[in-house]
């Protein structure tokens, strides 16, 4: 208390602290708003394949009425699309991006209050400002930059995944030494973020194993870890049922299967073969690379993904972690002395989610940006760490700063198309007028992604896709026998959009389904997302049966 008459113009260091990072976090999402402006108009493969096209059958019902212009993920669940397709059809493409930033920022929110729940430093303004440079470093990584402003969406899902983490560790303690009624709940009241994230994007399962099983390893009597993680399994489970239980009864319902076309192998949709169909190119195959893949995704991030980045935080802390473990079962440290980072349990549960999650994303995908919530919380971690070596303070302060350092001056981003400039409307398609639209049916073929553009199309023409990467003639699936049928019972013109430098390309799959250009003139419809690329609409011709 000051002296009585005695007026203080400045408020207490905690106040001042905490004044700080309430306007740092209110002004965050705003400021990686601007950045997926300044980063460009979000163009990428997957936008163009089914990230516009399957929020529009969605909202549309043209489920049955179109067949698979998004080739394979035509059968993802097209709810996480929605919003933004909502919002990029209503704004100018500029505020749409803006927005979509905006939200991907909430992230620098979370990481913050993950940073502040689990560290200790005593000084107020001290651990404010540590904890918002981890939370910066944690966003502005070689992966994470490359998908602020863009539809990947792997930035949105792990909002539901760190807000199930800070929930755990902010109430560790009650899940440990509460009733057991009391913890059952809290557990399963936390996994239903990272469970609802999960069923709006499928990968999102790599962390929620990695949350889910790390109470095993983190500390307590064995019997309530057991039951602390159980309920937090259930709370991911109901979590998945509400945000993909209606589009898993319409797989099932429609396609045999309620992961279509995953895991057909064991669920025998009738439309496709035995196969899992996941996409397992970038999996390690041998145990040195499994061993090694940190380093070898370092040295070439082509073995994790289509595109060229750079960041050294993964393998840096694949490193550290394992190396100041046995350090420290080696030499420990002294228990009377207050010289810890971070909270023990709270930060040995995130650690072992690290390593679960890494694990399963390794054996399962091995594809980088399904693991960008990884590289966003590996700061904290490698301070984690950092603080478990036997060495004094002030060193393993010096030591986290100088490694973060490396971190960010390793950082190079990527990039996964951008337009130059931003178009007035996120998608932009000039279609020219196309005749008895009513009574006309549009083909697609070849692997190229623009299934973006049919909502520009006629509504009442359907699209169907003959050639993708799901199916093709080639491939003796039962989905082209539902493609013939559909195009046989077509009476009226059939016309083609491909690109103009796949016309001989197709021509096999056409004479598949006893088609072939008529050789009129053929019309342009102009992708100007895509670099303005012109698309050719052409008619076709029945050809005579054999």
């Amino acid at each position: 208390m000051p002296p009585k008459g005695e007026i203080h113009l400045l408020p207490p260091p905690g106040r001042r602290a905490r004044n700080l990072a309430l306007a740092v976090l209110a002004l965050a999402p705003l400021a990686f708003g601007a950045l997926a402006v300044a980063l460009g108009q979000d163009a990428n493969w997957d936008l163009r394949n089914y990230h516009w096209y399957n929020a529009y059958a969605f909202l549309n019902g043209r489920h049955g009425f179109d067949i698979l212009p998004s080739q394979t993920p035509w059968f993802y669940n097209p709810v996480l699309d929605v919003p933004f397709y909502l919002l990029a059809t209503h704004v100018p493409a500029v505020v749409a991006g803006f927005i979509l930033g905006c939200v991907q920022g909430l992230n620098f929110i979370l990481l913050f209050m993950l940073a502040h729940a689990t560290l200790i430093i005593s000084h107020p303004r001290n651990k404010v400002l540590a904890c918002l440079g981890l939370a910066a470093l944690g966003m502005l990584g070689g992966g994470g930059i490359s998908q602020i402003g863009t539809t990947f969406y792997d930035n949105v899902t792990s909002l539901g995944i760190f807000l199930s983490a800070l929930l755990t560790v902010r109430h560790f303690d009650k899940l440990m030494t509460a009733s057991w009624r009391r913890a059952f709940k809290l557990a399963f009241l936390f996994g239903i973020p990272a469970g609802l994230m999960m069923g709006l994007k499928l990968p999102s399962v790599i962390f929620c194993v990695g949350l889910c099983f790390s109470f095993l390893f983190t500390g307590g009597p064995w019997h309530r870890r057991l039951c602390v993680s159980f309920a937090f399994g259930l709370g991911i489970l109901l979590g998945l049922a509400v945000s993909l239980g209606h589009w898993m009864w319409f797989l099932q319902s429609h396609y045999g299967n309620p992961f279509f076309p995953y895991f057909n192998n064991v669920f025998n949709g009738p439309l496709t073969g035995p196969t899992s169909a996941r996409d397992t190119q970038y999996i390690p195959r041998s145990v040195q690379d499994f061993l090694l893949f940190p380093f070898i995704f370092a040295d070439s991030p082509y073995r994790t993904g289509e595109i060229e980045w750079r960041d050294w935080r993964i393998p840096i802390l694949y490193v550290l972690l394992p190396f100041a473990v046995a350090l420290r079962l080696g030499f420990g440290r002294a228990k009377n002395r207050p010289d810890v980072f971070a909270q023990p349990l709270a930060s040995r549960y995130l650690l072992w989610m690290a390593v679960g999650s890494y694990l399963v994303w390794l054996r399962v995908f091995a594809i980088y940006r399904y693991a960008i919530p990884m590289e966003m919380i590996a700061p904290l971690l490698i301070v984690f760490a950092v603080g478990m070596l036997p060495i004094r303070l002030p060193m393993r302060g010096m030591l986290a700063a100088i490694v973060l350092v490396t971190v960010a001056a390793s950082v190079m981003p990527g990039n996964w198309t951008r337009r130059d400039s931003w178009l007035d409307r996120f998608i932009e398609v000039k279609v020219p007028r196309i005749k008895d639209a009513a009574n006309t049916m549009i083909l697609m073929a070849g692997f190229e992604p623009y299934s973006h553009l049919v909502p520009a199309l006629p509504a009442e023409i359907p699209v169907i896709r003959i050639e993708s990467n799901f199916s093709s003639p080639r491939q003796n699936k039962g989905i082209n026998a539902i493609l013939s049928q559909r195009i046989e019972a077509h009476q009226g013109r059939l016309l083609i959009l491909i690109p103009p430098w796949q016309h001989e390309a197709v021509r096999e799959a056409l004479r598949y389904f006893r088609l072939d250009f008529s050789g009129k003139p053929c019309q342009t419809v102009r992708d100007r997302l895509y670099h303005d690329k012109p698309m050719d609409l052409c008619p076709l011709q029945r050809l005579a049966p054999e």
